[in-house]
């Protein structure tokens, strides 16, 4: 009898540790907060007819919302040339947005100097949360010829 009782005692506490390791584990999933979302507000250079072009030599342009529940970690921006013999990439890491759960009106004016090739480009800003979560914006842009009459535009505050 007593080698039963005993036997029944190992088992419980056997799975004593198993139950509350599993429901240690799916708690922490569900307070786990969403990933990190990117709202397109614009994309392509301020002097073009539609979105999604940018001009060589001349500052492109990209303002997105990024709503980030587990914090931001990190933003990182890469621009890629998709076509042609030139191998252009430029690569952008912003660091002032660490630790916020919101950016409205993210905005920056990459440049694709003259001399690269036009084409097809690949847009991607990448989010990441401190949870290491991923929101990603990937877009393909067409990178066309410039026009030296149009120079620029004037930013916001600058």
């Amino acid at each position: 009898m007593k080698d039963k009782q005993f036997l029944n005692s190992m088992i419980v506490l056997w799975y004593i540790p198993v139950v509350l390791f599993s429901s240690c584990s799916k708690e922490s999933e569900k307070e786990k907060p969403a990933a990190p979302t990117i709202e397109v507000i614009h994309l392509g250079a301020h002097v073009s007819s539609g979105e999604d072009v940018f001009y060589l030599g001349q500052e492109g342009h990209f303002e997105v919302n990024i709503e980030a529940p587990g914090r931001i970690q990190s933003i990182e921006l890469e621009i890629d040339q998709k076509s042609g013999y030139a191998t252009f990439s430029l690569t952008k890491n912003y660091t002032d947005y660490v630790g916020k759960k919101e950016v409205l009106g993210f905005q920056d004016y990459p440049l694709i100097p003259e001399g690269e090739a036009i084409g097809d480009y690949a847009f991607r800003l990448k989010v990441t949360d401190q949870a290491g979560q991923v929101g990603k914006l990937e877009r393909d842009i067409t990178v066309a010829a410039g026009d030296s009459t149009n120079t620029g535009h004037e930013h916001e505050g600058h």
